[in-house]
């Protein structure tokens, strides 16, 4: 029994010199370098360098210092401090090496663009076009190891990679990661890999942003037809910062324009991890999300054509809540993809408001077409809308202008999309302004948008508006048309002029053309121009500052509050200015403005204020009142109004009063003058063709 042990001992003990005689002979240093640098070099064309080579029998090959070179085959692409190979020991009888675990220790990756736009990785692994071997020569190989190779698990450890862009068009990334994977070939050009990779980026550098430690783990599995360059994969699951999302599918031709077969699935993605990871790479401030986002989406194409590119599959938002300042909005619904189009049907909710959003985008990945309908029985736009007006300080001197960027006009867009569609809501309300049967049809084509209707019923008044903005040039270019029947001149002016609110009263109608370019405040003055007309009937003008001050300048209390039976006039906009002119009357005045009206407020107007005889009576210097007061006992008083809406300012214009004044006596003085010749002559001569040719000559004198 000891010898049968002694025998096997020795037998094994002889396998074991036998192995290590093999490894000694056919694994030698000479041989794993003669083998690998020709070997990668030509596969790469790159050079390659590697340090010292240790072959063991128990701890396997180990490489110390192994290099990827750049194009000039100096500086380093990629360098790996250790480069480890752990194999078993019987497959070497049969005349296989099966590595059980390949690691790199601390390798890195530098990725550089150049200025030119190039990047350190093209032409890796492309070969120099071939020259033709002499005759009766033959074209030198790599030498090999004459056993097979299997790798069952490769660990990458503490490896670190660099991006850099001279171009500075991409971020500048630092980062790390580690690899822990298997690899099976049965012929070594069909290979099976799974495993897991972790990502750390703990640097990147967007503009002049700096984000920190975002984190990615992926588990795969994934079969490799290195022949046919087709991927086939099994399983990925990504994790992005916790955020799950798993993906199979094909991809083919992945050496050279790969065509891509995938399928894309997202879980119950919440919108708040979503939101708090890309919060890190903008700078909108007061936005959230909240809710769940989920996705089932297979996509076929070529990868970096978007034109060839289709989808087909299905977004669902539940409960996907955006926040924004004071307005939250949730949208609960779907996207549904097919190849052709991406059909959407989502339901949108604020406070009390809710829209229903019906259409289809079609062509998404090359040039969008989206048909956008919008539905609601009825909103309370002042939910919606959040106006906060501007306040600027008032600062004069050069320190003003130093402190204040001044923005440059709107850039014109470029946008490679067309919409189209209609906006339908029951009722609306918007500061006090009640309509209904909101209509409204829109276009967007060649970076035009144009709206040839909008329809609404206020009370019983109408609006019909259309307009079209082109975007394609800078400042933008506008037009807008529309007309106003029968609405209530309060819920106009209250809402469209809230300083003037509650000062105008009646019912209002409206005609309004204008055109106009640019964004700024000083260009929208100086190229706005239009025109319109107005009347108001039943109207009244009460509580405002112009009429204050007018009664405080002929100290009438009456005419702090002017009851109108109508109003009308036109409007003329050029330069900055509006050109009025207009009529108001009613029982106790009749009054005619005339003149200019700045778009920053400011007045210019004059005007003749025709009294009735129970108000002309009370004016302040009725002493001069009998001149100016016609046969019927009307007063007329000729004013000039300057200043702003807010703070007018009036004045009797005393040269036109004081030609009215001298006019009336000279008319006095010809009728006399007429009526004394006229007892003296026969009676058809004192007739009103007579004293035509007088008046006339007074009218050219004193007008």
């Amino acid at each position: 029994m000891k010898r049968i042990i002694t025998i096997i001992a020795s037998v094994f003990a002889l396998i074991i010199i036998g192995l290590i005689i093999l490894i000694k002979t056919y694994v030698t240093p000479e041989r794993v370098r003669e083998f690998l640098v020709p070997y990668a070099e030509q596969t790469l064309n790159r050079k390659v360098s590697i340090g010292e080579v240790n072959i063991s029998l128990f701890k396997g090959i180990a490489v110390t210092d192994f290099a990827i070179k750049e194009t000039d085959g100096k500086a380093d692409f990629v360098k790996c401090r250790d480069f480890v190979l752990r194999f078993q020991l019987l497959p070497l009888l049969t005349g296989k090496i099966i590595i059980d675990e390949l690691k790199l220790l601390s390798p890195e990756v530098l990725i550089r663009r150049d200025d030119k736009g190039k990047f350190n990785f093209e032409g890796l692994g492309k070969k120099e076009k071939a020259e033709t071997a002499p005759a009766g020569k033959e074209t030198p190989e790599a030498k090999g190891l004459p056993v097979s190779l299997l790798i069952n698990n490769i660990t990458v450890k503490d490896a670190g990679f660099t991006l850099l862009d001279g171009l500075n068009k991409l971020p500048g990334i630092k980062g790390a990661f580690s690899i822990n994977a298997k690899v099976k070939s049965a012929d070594g050009s069909k290979l099976f890999s799974e495993g897991g990779l972790d990502l750390t980026f703990d640097e990147i550098i967007l503009q002049k942003r700096r984000i920190n430690n975002i984190r990615a783990a992926l588990a795969y599995a994934v079969n490799i037809d290195l022949g046919s360059d087709h991927l086939r994969i099994d399983k990925a699951d990504l994790k992005l910062q916790g955020m799950p999302a798993s993906i199979t599918g094909d991809i083919r031709r992945f050496r050279q324009g790969p065509e891509l077969d995938l399928a894309i699935s997202l879980t119950k993605l919440r919108a708040s991890d979503l939101w708090k990871e890309l919060s890190s790479f903008t700078d909108i401030k007061g936005l959230s999300l909240s809710g769940n986002i989920s996705a089932d989406v297979k996509l076929k194409g070529l990868s970096g054509k978007m034109d060839t590119l289709k989808a087909e599959g299905l977004v669902s938002l539940e409960k996907a809540g955006i926040k924004f300042k004071n307005i939250n909005t949730v949208l609960d619904g779907k996207l549904k993809f097919s190849e052709r189009s991406i059909d959407i049907d989502i339901k949108g909710t604020t406070g009390k408001n809710t829209v229903d959003i019906k259409g289809a985008v079609a062509d998404y990945f090359k040039n969008p077409y989206i048909k956008l309908n919008l539905y609601s029985k009825q909103l309370l736009l002042d939910e919606l809308v959040s106006v906060e007006a501007a306040k600027v300080s008032s600062i004069p001197g050069k320190a003003w202008a130093a402190s204040v960027e001044v923005p440059g006009e709107a850039a014109p867009l470029n946008l490679k999309l067309a919409a189209e569609g209609e906006i339908k809501i029951g009722s609306a309300v918007y500061k006090g302004i009640k309509m209904n049967d909101f209509y409204a049809k829109y276009q967007f084509k060649d970076n035009k948008l144009e709206i040839p209707k909008i329809t609404a019923v206020a009370g019983k008044g109408k609006l019909n508006i259309n307009s079209a903005v082109d975007l394609s040039k800078p400042g933008y270019v506008y037009n807008l048309a529309g007309s106003l029947d029968s609405l209530h001149a309060d819920e106009v002016i209250n809402s469209l002029f809230p300083k003037a609110k509650d000062t105008v009263f009646g019912v209002l109608s409206a005609n309004l053309r204008l055109n106009g370019r640019g964004t700024l405040p000083e260009s929208i003055r100086k190229n706005l121009a239009g025109d319109g007309d107005f009347s108001v009937k039943d109207g009244k003008i009460t509580n405002a500052k112009i009429t204050e001050n007018l009664a405080l300048l002929l100290g009438i209390d009456e005419l702090r509050t002017i009851n109108l039976k109508q109003a009308n006039g036109t409007v003329k906009i050029k330069d900055g200015v509006a050109r009025l002119d207009s009529v108001f009357v009613s029982d106790d005045i009749a009054m005619n403005p005339s003149g200019y009206i700045g778009l920053d407020e400011t007045l210019d107007l004059a005007f003749d204020l025709k009294l009735s005889p129970r108000l002309s009576n009370k004016t302040v210097g009725s002493g001069i009142a009998k001149y100016i007061r016609d046969e019927e006992g009307w007063g007329i008083i000729p004013l000039k109004v300057s200043g702003t809406f807010a703070k007018p300012s009036y004045a009797v214009d005393v040269a036109r009063a004081g030609k009215r004044a001298i006019k009336k006596e000279l008319d006095r003085f010809i009728d006399k003058l007429l009526k004394r010749d006229a007892d003296k002559k026969a009676p058809e001569d004192n007739s009103p063709e007579k004293k035509k040719p007088v008046e006339e000559l007074l009218k050219g004198i004193f007008r």
